[in-house]
């Protein structure tokens, strides 16, 4: 029986047999449509919150490299971009969009300790068939921060749904594993890192966005917007719930104190907290 990093693997060696993908893929590169859009709104952590242009990046799950390439479009210079299956980001490479590229499992990254000083894993975390064991290892490799973004447990953090929760699977065979503010604080505290900080999202998908130009004069592009607008008021009157989590797990405390950032994270109403409160392993004065 296959496994979902075999089916992972699968889509991403084989994604060019497909005419859809075919389609698809010339549309990532482009920074005017709605679908870029939506990508951008994601990018918050790296491109607004963190700034850290010439630091070492990686990003983990990163598929085609559409990751990386909004990075490097702002500025980036030294990114290397990962996935399980890299038959997709070698064209990408190809064709310039990404510098560098390797395969890799998050689960058991083939990196040295701290060798980069940021890891990027969006959208990618919830595939994985273990993901603590791939956070784990992302927090290995990293030397400043890792950050994550990906779907909000509807069932944890307020307001929760009631009920059962009902297990959800993707196409590509994964079951997908969501986060929650309070994992997230959880795992720091029991690492005892520095901190973390964090905000929700709200994100809307019509198909058919990747084709839209992000213009209001487009009624696809009109119709996300409005959308997003209207379900965010909801979120804010705790009528609904937000479907993304944005976190920064902090391995660097002099960053996750630096006043520039903390005033970029309070401007923009991220909640962050620090977490190396533990009285038995805290250094003497």
């Amino acid at each position: 029986m296959k496994s979902a990093d075999d089916l992972h693997i699968n889509h991403w060696e084989n994604f060019f047999d497909s005419a859809l993908h075919n389609d698809l893929y010339p549309t990532w590169w482009d920074d005017q449509t709605a679908n870029h859009w939506r990508h951008r709104r994601f990018m918050e952590p790296v491109l607004d919150i963190l700034q850290t242009k010439q630091d070492t990046w990686v990003t983990i799950g990163d598929g085609s490299g559409h990751d990386s390439w909004i990075m490097f479009n702002d500025g980036f210079e030294d990114i290397l971009s990962t996935d399980i299956g890299d038959g997709t980001l070698k064209r990408s490479l190809q064709d310039g969009r990404i510098q560098k590229c390797a395969q890799a499992n998050a689960e058991n990254l083939q990196f040295d300790d701290e060798q980069f000083d940021f890891v990027l894993c969006k959208e990618a975390f919830h595939h994985m068939r273990r993901p603590y064991m791939g956070l784990y290892e992302m927090l290995r490799v990293a030397k400043r921060a890792v950050v994550l973004i990906e779907p909000q447990d509807q069932w944890v953090d307020f307001p929760t749904r009631t009920g059962s929760a009902t297990p959800f699977y993707e196409g590509v065979g994964n079951y997908v594993y969501s986060l929650s503010f309070r994992e997230i604080q959880k795992i720091c505290l029991g690492l005892n890192l520095p901190g973390y900080a964090s905000k929700n999202m709200m994100d809307v998908y019509i198909q058919g966005c990747e084709f839209a130009k992000a213009d209001l004069s487009d009624p696809l592009f009109k119709q996300m917007t409005e959308t997003v607008t209207a379900m965010e008021a909801r979120c804010e009157q705790r009528l609904e719930k937000w479907n993304y989590v944005l976190t920064i797990l902090f391995k660097d405390e002099a960053l996750f104190k630096d006043p520039a950032l903390v005033e970029r994270m309070t401007e923009r109403k991220w909640l962050f907290e620090s977490t190396n409160t533990n009285p038995y392993l805290r250094k003497p004065d």
